[in-house]
């Protein structure tokens, strides 16, 4: 009885020292200065570098870090502003094996990231994206003339393995997606697509895109291409075929009567680089 008596004591003892431990940290996280906590992040952003700066941070219940009016860069390039920045370790993450969040706003455009705990080298990832255009990151990466997009949504559910083949799937929906057509002899400067739908795979560091759908001038559009090295936009290479249906319905139709009147199908081909994407109509 007295032995079992002893062991309850140690075991109420040790219980006490780890809600004292506990209640301790809590405490000294509150206290401490936000900024103090976003120096190991600035010198690890820094070696990769990104330079990032924050005008006001503070901690928040109950592990997680907010900052306002941010603003990220390239070292020696451009930067963004963001209104909002936060990054929190979620408990109820751990069922879906995605406890490490965060999220950017910038006016109505949003960026929101959840991975698994290993956050320096995650084996899965999910990304958000909603109302997020061309002007947002125009500062980072800037658009020829005449290149634009506006995404309402778009979501990556991404895999990684210890083998390094990393593999995703996602899809999204852009309100517009605007290219320039270079070429001298095209009776038309730009296409603007319209209300574009996607499904894409992402496999080794190429973005597959098995379904485009949109529209051009009244006509609907739908083809396939794919991404390669989209990780590193300047290095990027896109190739996009897209056929435009039953053209002689729409606005389209005045297209045709300037380059020949026994055109009867037309197709859209996207090349270049993430950067710098160009259009060409081949009429047949």
């Amino acid at each position: 009885m007295h032995s079992e008596f002893a062991r309850g004591r140690r075991l109420g003892a040790a219980l006490g020292v780890l809600l004292f431990a506990i209640i301790f940290l809590f405490t000294l996280l509150y206290t401490l200065p936000g900024d103090s906590l976003l120096s190991p992040l600035r010198t690890s952003l820094a070696a990769r570098g990104i330079e990032f700066t924050c005008e006001d941070s503070r901690i928040v219940f109950p592990l997680g870090l907010q900052c306002r009016n941010a603003v990220i860069g390239t070292r020696g390039g451009g930067a963004i502003s963001i209104e909002s920045a936060s990054a929190s370790w979620e408990w109820t993450g751990l069922f879906q094996w995605l406890p490490f969040h965060f999220q950017a706003r910038r006016g109505e455009a949003s960026v929101d990231v959840r991975t698994s705990p290993m956050v320096s080298d995650p084996g899965k990832v999910r990304l958000g994206i909603s109302k997020l255009g061309s002007e947002d990151l125009a500062p980072l990466f800037a658009a020829p003339s005449g290149t634009g997009f506006l995404i309402d949504s778009a979501e990556l559910q991404w895999k990684g393995n210890s083998s390094g083949a990393d593999s995703g799937t996602g899809e999204g929906s852009l309100s517009w997606l605007r290219l320039p057509i270079p070429a001298q002899n095209s009776p038309v400067r730009e296409a603007l697509l319209r209300d574009v739908r996607l499904k894409f795979v992402v496999r080794e560091g190429t973005v597959h895109v098995s379904s485009l759908t949109g529209t051009y001038e009244g006509s609907a559009v739908d083809g396939n291409g794919e991404i390669a090295r989209f990780l590193t936009p300047a290095a990027s290479s896109i190739t996009f075929h897209l056929r435009v249906q039953n053209p002689l319905e729409g606005k389209i139709a005045t297209l045709f009567d300037l380059v020949a009147k026994n055109t009867k199908n037309a197709n859209l081909r996207i090349k270049g680089s993430l950067l710098s994407p160009t259009g060409e109509f081949q009429f047949f």
